[in-house]
């Protein structure tokens, strides 16, 4: 059975220490995973803040453009119509502009088919807007035409002279986090020694890209605790699947334990009771032949019916309180008795029969009524008796029976000067069927019923029975009822 157990536990040992470990395994590979996922959610949010500055950038120079061109103190904007290739031509002429610059600028639109000699507000408008569509193609590009001198430099200037500053990209940044729904702290070109520091690639921000070079990467630092907030549900289910096969693999232990327990009880209570049994039996058989052989006076026929008489009790008895306690267990206890407690407990003393041991009872100085249920606790306290009587084998053996009541509580302790119980033991001789071991000597008879029956009429009655030590030796044990 030893054997048994022990493959069993080292199996679910085994067994545990798997689930532990691919557990934490699918929870660090789920981590490296997330750690993944994260790192490319920042660069694409850097990817996208960026190409954000660069379109902003972009519109706030076409806005500038078309400001310019519907200045008329900047710009002059005219139109003729064009007999051979039937289309109107435009002409854009920069005002009070020197004469050695390219002041003047010709273009025609293919989609504009309307016969103009002069501009109109119409007209004008459309132009500008084709003229800012052309100029915002050129700037994705990365280059700037110059339609006219003045015209391109001012583009120029609005566009390449103007750079996009960390400033700018930080709230695009954390827009574009946002919308990962990450919100960690962040910071643009800074290094650190920390290993668990997040960095972003790269990324070129100069305007005339790629022909400058301009680089930006971005760091978190606090990263660890937003991996694990969004790993919490896994990591918690991993710990509770975790705990859980513990808790199994615990109570699992605990069963078998309890069992093997129960199987050495089965197999003491077996044997004390075989010893108890076979006394009175053996006894029984050896009169039963002495009768039968021998021809015996009518003094010798009663003394020997008297023996078989006595033995006969002794077995009835033991059956007697075998079955009270499961009959206990199946019907309970029904508290319906008046107990005068002076005089339940006298009557307790006056039945104990003569013993090597002096039994005494301090009677509370004022009377006491409980209910209860007179038989069972009769028994109940005679057991404790019997036990302190019986092992307490000293000269001067003594058990003392008081009362005493506090708070509405009565105490009933039953104290003797015997050897005493070893704290290892105080709360397992109220298991059934259990004794203190003392290997295959049975020189105090029992089977392990009487305390186990004792807590069972306590409890019933709604209180609860205590064992304490007595200096310089001794035990009592307490029993506390409500009042």
């Amino acid at each position: 059975m030893k054997k048994n157990l022990l493959i069993v536990f080292v199996l679910m040992a085994v067994c545990v220490t798997g689930v532990t470990a691919l557990q934490l395994y699918f929870s660090y590979r789920t981590y490296q995973t997330e750690a993944k996922v994260f790192e490319r959610n920042i660069n694409e949010a850097l990817d996208e803040a960026v190409d954000t500055a660069f379109e902003k950038h972009r519109l706030n120079v076409i806005r500038q453009l078309k400001g310019w061109l519907a200045d008329t103190t900047i710009i002059d904007i005219s139109c003729k119509w064009n007999a051979e290739q039937k289309l109107t031509v435009f002409t854009i002429k920069e005002v009070e502009a020197p004469v050695t610059d390219r002041t003047t600028i010709s273009l025609s639109i293919e989609q504009f088919p309307q016969k103009l000699e002069h501009i109109t507000p119409q007209a004008k408008a459309v132009l500008i807007n084709q003229m800012a569509d052309m100029v915002n193609a050129d700037l994705k590009k990365g280059s700037i035409y110059f339609y006219t001198q003045r015209l391109g430099a001012r583009l120029d200037k609005a566009y390449d002279k103007t750079p996009i500053g960390i400033a700018d990209l930080e709230p695009l940044y954390k827009a574009a986090l946002q919308k990962r729904n990450i919100s960690e702290p962040f910071a643009f070109n800074t290094k650190s020694k920390n290993k668990y520091v997040f960095y972003t690639k790269k990324v070129n921000i100069a305007i005339r890209r790629p022909y400058k070079e301009k680089w930006l990467h971005a760091s978190f630092t606090n990263t660890g605790m937003y991996l694990l907030s969004q790993l919490k549900w896994v990591l918690l289910g991993a710990l509770l699947l975790v705990i859980v096969t513990v808790v199994c693999f615990w109570y699992t232990v605990r069963v078998l334990l309890s069992q093997q327990k129960l199987n050495a009880i089965k197999d003491d209570f077996i044997s004390n009771m075989t010893h108890e049994i076979n006394t009175p039996l053996t006894s029984i058989t050896i009169t039963a032949q002495a009768l039968k052989q021998f021809g015996h006076d009518a003094d010798a026929q009663d003394s020997y019916l008297d023996i078989i008489l006595y033995q006969s009790n002794k077995l009835s008895a033991l059956a007697d309180e075998i079955l009270t306690g499961a009959r206990l267990d199946k019907t309970g206890i029904v508290l319906s008795d008046t107990i005068d407690v002076n005089t339940f407990l006298e009557g307790i003393v006056q039945c104990i029969p003569s013993v090597n041991a002096k039994v005494k009872y301090i009677p509370l100085t004022k009377n006491i009524i409980i209910k209860g249920n007179k038989t069972h606790l009769e028994r109940a306290i005679s057991n404790l008796v019997d036990n302190a009587i019986k092992y307490n084998t000293g000269n001067n053996a003594t058990v003392v029976i008081e009362c005493h009541v506090v708070k509405n509580q009565l105490t009933i302790a039953v104290t003797d000067n015997g050897p005493g119980i070893r704290d290892a033991f105080k709360e397992k001789v109220f298991e059934q069927f259990y004794r203190i071991p003392s290997g295959n000597i049975h020189n105090v008879k029992g089977y392990g019923l009487g305390l186990s029956y004792v807590r069972k009429v306590v409890v019933a009655h709604r209180g609860t029975v205590t064992i304490k030590d007595v200096q310089p030796n001794g035990s009592s044990f307490l029993i506390t009822l409500p009042l």
